[in-house]
């Protein structure tokens, strides 16, 4: 086991990561159309790579398994949905507005897709130096884009751009994380890898439907919208036959 290897893998990942998400800062002012089509192209990105993960799933361990991961995805989203204004009216003592519980959705939701990234790194170096880098360098090019597809929503829905920044890295961290503790537990990790792409690409699939795309086509610019997300589709899905997924 490459651990060395391992950890400067993970550690590119991080850093693809949060150079994705420093786009955010290049914003100076968000109108209400490039609002909705930085909403309309992330929702476009987070779709392939939500189909991506649950046909990932299905090939690894069947559509039972992965139908139960994507299930489960969806109703721990709406219980999520749910919960979070509650909750912090208990802790807090105020309501949760709703720009901060959209962010709150979507920051949680990329941050659990991260996890079975790491362990997938943490798989391929398990098996060799080769193999792991081949894995880190490809999911490396495929988090400079999900980088931003975090901060640059988080940033519409009314948080700075350096928070918003902040977050992006720190979905990055939780991908570091998921490498290394997926590499100290390797067993565990790979046979609970496949049912975690199936609850992730669910529960993205929620915050598209529910969150991001019934906000972008709220503006009048409803068409920009519309063929801004089918642009963030093809992206996404060139970018899988770039790197080789």
């Amino acid at each position: 086991m490459d651990t060395v290897g391992l950890i400067l893998g993970a550690s590119l990942a991080m850093l693809a990561t949060s150079v994705g998400a420093a786009g955010v800062l290049a914003f100076k002012k968000v109108n209400d159309h490039l609002y909705s089509r930085i909403i309309a192209f992330s929702a476009g990105m987070m779709a392939f790579s939500a189909f991506e993960m649950i046909m990932e799933s299905h090939a690894a361990v069947g559509h039972r398994m992965a139908v139960a991961g994507v299930l489960i995805g969806i109703i721990t989203f709406a219980v999520l949905d749910k919960l979070l204004p509650h909750t912090h009216q208990l802790l807090l003592g105020s309501e949760m507005p709703d720009t901060k519980r959209k962010a709150a959705l979507l920051v949680g939701t990329i941050t659990i897709h991260n996890i079975p990234e790491g362990f997938a790194i943490a798989s391929a170096f398990a098996d060799s130096s080769a193999l792991g880098w081949l894995v880190a360098i490809s999911i490396a090019l495929q988090d400079i884009p999900e980088g931003m597809i975090v901060s640059a929503p988080v940033a519409c829905y009314g948080a700075t751009r350096k928070r918003a920044f902040l977050w992006g890295a720190f979905s990055g961290l939780v991908e570091f994380i998921g490498a290394i503790v997926g590499f100290l537990f390797l067993k565990f990790a790979t046979t609970t890898t496949p049912f975690a792409l199936g609850f992730s690409g669910g529960a993205m699939f929620c915050v598209i439907l529910l969150e991001l795309l019934p906000d972008a086509l709220q503006t009048e610019n409803r068409h920009g919208a519309v063929a801004m997300f089918i642009v963030g589709l093809i992206l996404a899905y060139s970018l899988s036959i770039l790197i080789g997924f």
